[in-house]
């Protein structure tokens, strides 16, 4: 008889589920921010094989303190049905540029005004 053990998968499995809650959260987060400042949905070069092809829709906030954006799953696009898609317009930041320029956002607040 050969025993298999499946613990491994299991744990694999809950990993990948931990890593998709984060990222739907994060999503959520991107959308509210889709509904401040103008943005759009573009879609990842094509010609990148290397990229995974259920990441390709991109989320772009042009913000005041300039352009932030997100690559966000298909099965989430719907989330941003309020944008219309247009070409890809990305400036090159990096992600580490992108949370800089987020972090830089001053909001105007009436709490204890």
């Amino acid at each position: 008889m050969i025993m298999v053990r499946l613990w491994p998968w299991t744990a694999l499995r809950r990993l990948q589920e931990e890593k998709d809650a984060a990222y739907q959260e994060r999503d959520r987060l991107v959308c509210a921010l889709s509904k401040l400042w103008p943005a759009h949905l573009a879609h990842h070069p094509a010609d990148d094989a290397t990229w995974d092809p259920e990441w390709t829709w991109i989320v772009c906030i042009h913000a005041p303190v300039g352009q932030l954006t997100w690559h966000i799953h298909d099965s989430e696009v719907w989330w941003f049905n309020h944008l219309r898609t247009r070409e890809n317009d990305w400036d090159g930041h990096t992600t580490g540029e992108k949370y800089r320029r987020l972090s830089a956002v001053v909001v105007k607040s009436s709490v204890g005004a």
